[in-house]
């Protein structure tokens, strides 16, 4: 795999869950790394934050309403005011726009596996989806987002089994070659090889551009795993992101 960093991604949105550690991430990646023009909105917080980067890449983070996955659901209409503010306020045209949803699958924070189970094929595709549905991709970490931090960083990570978020934010607290400001160019294409490992070992195909069969594979798996175990291997999907988006390029 190499890293395409000219790559021009067009508009691209990522609605996360948590409030955090999500944004530091991609605004690490996105923002610093790659010298997108980037834009986020964290739940609580009444104003935007807007990179002074000039791109013709323009990545926007936004929370859901709370910090759980039911809300994807968007009962209250809480993402849809968001929406409307990215388009009439930063000319960020939403429904022509690739979304990423980025969520945990920690068992403590997210209990309902059947609603997991249908987002993953309700939520298929970046651009686009069946019946006529706003585009958008789920894309879960096991057990958390730290999982993306970890494999940026440690080899075979899919080795590793942690249960919960709390477990994998101890793991990194524990291992001091693990941070956030030495994310690059070189750890984002680790974490990719990571992932594909993980992907490998397992023995499900990569599709690139029909990936909710690989993603409610690695769901399968992962629930097994964990009612095996009471652990998930560390994981991270945001990779799948990355390689859609022609950041990361796949090499024969």
């Amino acid at each position: 795999m190499k890293i395409n960093k000219e790559k021009s991604i067009g508009r691209v949105l990522f609605i996360v869950e948590g409030g955090k550690n999500e944004f530091s991430l991609l605004r690490r990646i996105f923002c610093n790394v790659l010298g997108y023009q980037y834009i986020e909105k964290r739940r609580g917080n009444p104003d935007f934050f807007e990179s002074k980067n000039i791109s013709t890449s323009k990545v926007a983070v936004v929370n859901t309403e709370e910090s759980n996955i039911s809300d994807i659901c968007d009962e209250n209409c809480y993402l849809d005011s968001v929406f409307k503010l990215l388009i009439s306020k930063y000319d960020f045209p939403v429904d022509r726009s690739a979304i990423y949803y980025l969520f945990d699958r920690d068992p403590n924070s997210n209990v309902d596996v059947w609603l997991i189970e249908r987002l993953i094929l309700t939520l298929t595709n970046p651009y686009e989806n069946d019946n006529g549905l706003r585009g958008g991709l789920l894309l879960l970490s096991y057990p958390s987002i730290e999982s993306y931090t970890i494999s940026s960083f440690i080899d075979n990570t899919h080795l590793i089994e942690i249960a919960l978020g709390d477990d994998a934010k101890a793991y990194v607290a524990a291992n001091n070659q693990i941070q956030l400001n030495k994310i690059s160019e070189a750890t984002i294409v680790k974490a990719s090889n990571e992932m594909m490992k993980y992907l490998q070992a397992e023995g499900i195909d990569f599709e690139i551009d029909n990936f909710w069969g690989p993603n409610i594979a690695v769901f399968e798996k992962q629930e097994h795993n964990y009612h095996m175990n009471s652990n998930y291997r560390l994981l991270s999907l945001l990779s799948v992101a990355f390689i859609q988006l022609g950041i990361i390029e796949l090499q024969a």
